[in-house]
């Protein structure tokens, strides 16, 4: 275990050098450059004390330039390094002279091209940071991305801050997730996309986020990592109070050879990570997208354990698919109390509707009176954890704005306040018409909502939500009489 990292100082750096920035934007090699981080830095607000660094420069885009880091007036909290590959090692060793500590590589071409002279440098780059005790992240890599510090990383994001933080080998999978947690409601505490883990890995940042009172739930993209069972203790203990979401990458042989030459990780047996989930307790996704609608709908409700729900929609066809969707996807359907059937009959008509879950009962939604009347009698019912709206993607178009205004505030406010404390959550199908799915949930998500584009991904939240609470009941110690 790695002690004293200083990870702190480059979550929160107060001066950040950029080694490699060129003097205009023109002509320079693909990806990103020091002039790509400082406009990044300066759209995200960044209030800390910036310093170019370019032998060659004197002044670029109204900052002074220094030409190495031994000459800047102080030592940096943070150097990012942005240079070609021959320049990684000369500049480490500057790193280490001046005193700086915390050292964030964006160059590739490494070990993950799988050329010889990539691996030489990599080995290079790792003994002088090792050396000279540098908390070194990538290379590789696009570093840290701190809405709380205003150090935005990447382009068409907001800094929205939060309590989830993500982990990423990939730089672009950081990216969507940056992009995406607005588009969820999803706050971010802190996101690292640390490449090919040269000298800091997964396990460090796991350590520092268990301790950090701005993050809880831990998100996580891996594709590989060097330290198992370290790995596998650490997801286990942070588990039981904080929930780890994690996307395995390169589950396949395909997949596992891309990993090698993304960031030059041993992607592992698949039948090894399948017992690393079941062990530790972690939530295993498959994108992007299902993080997000884990950490929505786990910030959103009061822990549940079970899968019970009772699902409203339209349709015989479109019911008989809906259980067999929520059945395969390990959803239970309850059969209603009697009372609560009772109750529904009062004001819900059995023409051409049943009120057997997944009901069959489209009427519910001519108004919301009769919606709120409904979705209270169920709520009611010991039997009934979750309640899903499954709607059509073309319901938005179907209504008028100023009624379908008051339906989104309607949802929103009752799953929040209702007596019972159960969850109403939204999925939409196809309807035939044009799939406005997508488009229609973010909608809803927008106005507050926990709306899902598919009955499918409702229901992975809901197991994988129900799951980790049951995995924490379980995992608490029997207290002794």
């Amino acid at each position: 275990m790695k002690t004293d990292l200083g990870l702190e100082q480059a979550f929160n750096p107060k001066s950040i050098a950029i080694v490699g920035v060129p003097r205009s934007a023109e002509n320079h090699p693909p990806g990103y450059t020091g002039m790509t981080f400082i406009r990044l830095l300066n759209e995200g607000g960044y209030e800390g004390r910036i310093y170019p660094i370019n032998p060659k420069a004197e002044v670029i885009n109204g900052l002074k330039v220094f030409p190495n880091i031994q000459s800047l007036p102080e030592v940096p909290d943070l150097v990012i390094l942005a240079v070609p590959v021959k320049a990684v090692v000369q500049v480490l060793r500057e790193c280490v002279a001046a005193g700086a500590r915390n050292v964030q590589v964006a160059t590739a071409g490494f070990s993950e091209t799988g050329e010889e002279e990539g691996k030489r440098v990599e080995e290079e780059m790792r003994r002088v940071a090792e050396e000279g005790g540098l908390s070194l992240v990538g290379p590789n890599c696009l570093g840290y991305h701190v809405p709380s510090s205003r150090m935005k990383m990447y382009d068409k994001s907001v800094l929205k801050e939060g309590p989830v933080a993500f982990l990423s080998q990939s730089g672009g999978h950081g990216q969507t997730f940056a992009r995406l947690s607005t588009a969820y409601g999803v706050g971010i505490s802190k996101l690292v996309s640390y490449g090919n883990a040269l000298i800091l890995t997964e396990t460090d940042f796991l350590e520092y986020l268990a301790g950090d009172p701005d993050t809880s739930v831990i998100g996580m993209y891996i594709e590989g990592t060097r330290n198992g069972p370290r790995l596998l203790e650490l997801v286990r203990q942070i588990g039981l109070s904080k929930p780890v979401v994690i996307w395995k990458g390169g589950i396949t042989a395909e997949g596992a050879r891309a990993a090698a030459t993304h960031t030059s990780s041993l992607a592992g047996d698949n039948k090894v990570w399948d017992a690393f989930f079941k062990e530790t307790g972690a939530i295993r996704t498959a994108s992007i997208h299902e993080i997000m609608e884990f950490c929505m709908l786990y910030l959103n409700v009061k822990p549940v354990t079970s899968t019970r729900m009772v699902v409203f929609g339209g349709g015989g066809g479109n019911n008989v698919m809906t259980a067999d969707v929520c059945s395969s996807e390990g959803i239970e359907l309850p059969r209603l109390s009697s009372n609560t059937t009772d109750e529904l009959r009062k004001f819900v008509t059995l023409v051409n509707q049943s009120l057997v879950n997944p009901m069959d009962a489209g009427s519910v939604f001519a108004n919301l009176s009769t919606l709120e009347r409904a979705l209270e009698t169920v709520c009611a019912d010991p039997m009934v954890d979750v309640v899903l709206l499954h709607l059509g993607s073309g319901y938005g178009k179907w209504l008028p704005e100023p009624e379908l205004a008051k339906f989104k505030t309607f949802v929103r406010d009752f799953s929040e306040n209702n007596r019972s404390g159960k969850p109403v959550l939204m999925a939409l199908h196809h309807d035939g018409l044009e799939d406005l799915r997508e488009p229609f949930a973010q909608e809803l998500r927008d106005a507050g909502i926990m709306a899902f584009s598919s009955l499918e991904k409702a229901c992975r939240a809901v197991k994988r939500v129900s799951a980790y609470h049951r995995f924490v009941r379980e995992s608490a110690p029997v207290a002794v009489k």
